[in-house]
Parts: C-alpha cells; structure tokens; sequence
C-alpha cells in the first residue's frame, strides 16, 4: 500500500507562522515517500526553513495578492501536479495538524469501492481537547458523522481529476471556501463521503475568549459569504437573528414596554436548552451538549459581527484574511 501512496497521492501542506506545530506536522508524514509540497503565506517565522530541512518543497506565495487557504490550496495543487503528473488523488492537511499514520491507506480503500466518491474526510480530534473550553468546542465542531455529508473542512482526500474539473477551491474566498467547493462537486453528480476512521489531530492553540470570538466572526463571515454561492442560508438567518435583530429589537423597544422587553432575554437560555436537546453523540458528556449549546448560542453575537464584516469588507475591497492566531 505504501507504494501505492507513493505513486497515486500528493500532499499538500498550507501554513502561516505555525513553527513547531509545522514540524509536528512534517514529522506525521515522514513515512510516506509520496511528493508533498507545503504552501506559506508570509509566515514571520521559520516556517519556510523548516519546511526545507524537512525535505519539503517550498511554495512561497506572492505577498502582493491577498491571502487565503483556498488561494494556498490551489497554487499548491499545481505545484504537485508539476512534481507528479501521474497522481490520482491529493490531500490537503493544514500546518497546525497532524497526519494520521493510516489514513492515507483507510482513504484509497474507500476510494476503491465507489468511483462517485470525490471526496474523503475522517475523524479529526482536537489535540489537547481537554486544554480548557475552547479546544474542547473546538474537538466537537470537526466531527461528521459517517456516510454521505453535504460538505467536509479543509482536511479532506480528494479525487485529482473531480478537483481539476471542478477548478479547484474559490480562491477569492477567505472563509467557507471548502462547502463551496463540495456544493459544486455534488452539483456535478460525486459525492463527499466521511469515514468512521481516524484522520489526524489538530492544534488550534486556541486559549483565550478573545480567539474563540474572532474564529467565531470568521464562521460569520463565512456564512454570509455563502449568499452568494447558495449556501448555509439557515446558519446565516440564524446568527442575523440571534446575534443582531433579537438584541435590537429588545434595545428599541426597552424605553417604549417600561422594560418589559427584557422578558425576552429568556429565549436565549430557551434556545440553549433546545439546541442541547438536538445535540446527538455517544462519546459526548452532558457537560460537552451543555458547553456546545451554551456556546453555539453566544457565537451568534460574533458571527451576526462577521455578517456585517462581510459587506464592510466588500463595498471597501478589504481582502485580509481574518485570523484568531
């Protein structure tokens, strides 16, 4: 199999300022000869040295044009394509995770048995889940359950010849690039399949409220920029909801009720309890459905910042990624 991988797979690694995580990385693949190519984006750091000592080719993006991971996924892509004509599929993993050793071999196997499958993903943990909150919320939002699903993250095996046909990830797009692109693949008949399998770790270094919330307005972002590409049309409606037009209106009609109005607040603890009644999992505690339902409910405030970020960024052209690290 390994051989295999060697011949049929490409890897590519896309980072920024990730340092040790970015060797981590490099180091959960060393047993693989296939080709892998690691993309910056204007790290500070020593990413591009270690990238090097590694035995990794270098993409270093052009820093005159905006970033974003699809724009690093694709210029990537290309980069293995010249490396390796003859690949089949490529895997795209980011530079703060870390490969599961068998994951590679899980995903061929899966590709084997249906040829309408475009896509691959697993199970991706959070490496220090019990850190503290925020890594934990982190661990419960990269699971899928198995079987066909609308849309994987940014760690996923795709089909080399479907991702070239579908042109690749939407690159002037710095969040939801990846159910973009899926919306597509599906459109075109192929499915996303994600597998009761471990895929590998990530390390969000995620350690501060203030980081939760800016990867939070980022989701925001993300939602109403799939307005327009047809996309998460309830998530958006719902943070415009919850985390903007609820508040304003209890604000606007606090003076004229004689503050009758903040009876309202009550539905935002209603919400939580209706939200972790839903929330399904056998590996998940009462504490995990509590704390994700709490926290599903408080992101709406900064997602609904990212919903108007959005067109703030549009009508000034502002194309700077948004990063909570």
């Amino acid at each position: 199999m390994l051989d295999e991988i060697t011949e049929l797979v490409g890897i590519v690694i896309i980072g920024r300022n990730e340092g040790e995580r970015l060797s981590l990385c490099f180091r959960s693949m060393a047993h693989l000869d296939c080709h892998k190519v690691y993309v910056d984006s204007g790290s500070v750091d020593k990413s591009v040295v270690i990238a090097g000592c590694n035995g990794i080719d270098v993409v270093e993006l052009d820093r005159s044009k905006a970033f974003s991971a699809a724009r690093a996924r694709n210029e990537g892509f290309n980069k293995i394509l010249q490396l390796n004509p003859a690949i089949k599929f490529v895997h795209f993993i980011d530079g703060d995770c870390e490969l599961e050793k068998n994951w590679l071999a899980e995903a061929l196997q899966a590709f084997k048995l249906d040829s309408k499958v475009a896509v691959i993903c697993g199970r991706l943990r959070e490496k220090f889940r019990n850190s503290n909150v925020y890594m934990r919320l982190c661990d419960i939002d990269w699971y899928r359950p198995p079987g066909k699903v609308d849309s994987c993250g940014g760690i996923a095996t795709y089909q080399r010849a479907i991702f070239e046909d579908s042109r690749g990830f939407n690159s002037t797009l710095i969040a939801g690039e990846e159910p973009e692109l899926c919306s597509r693949i599906r459109a075109s008949g192929f499915e996303i399949l994600s597998l009761d399998a471990e895929m590998g770790t990530h390390d969000s270094g995620m350690v501060s409220f203030s980081q939760w919330w800016t990867r939070c307005v980022k989701v925001g972002f993300g939602y109403m920029s799939g307005s327009n590409w047809g996309g998460w049309k309830k998530q958006y409606k719902s943070s415009l909801f919850w985390g903007l037009l609820l508040p304003l209106f209890i604000l606007i009609t606090l003076l004229i009720t004689n503050y009758l109005s903040l009876l309202l607040l009550i539905l935002y603890p209603v919400q939580v309890y209706r939200v972790f009644r839903k929330i399904k999992g056998d590996d998940l505690s009462r504490y995990d459905r509590f704390i994700y339902a709490f926290y599903c409910i408080l992101s709406k405030f900064p997602e609904s910042q990212g919903l108007v970020l959005f067109y703030i960024k549009k009508v000034t052209a502002d194309n700077a990624i948004i990063q909570y690290k």
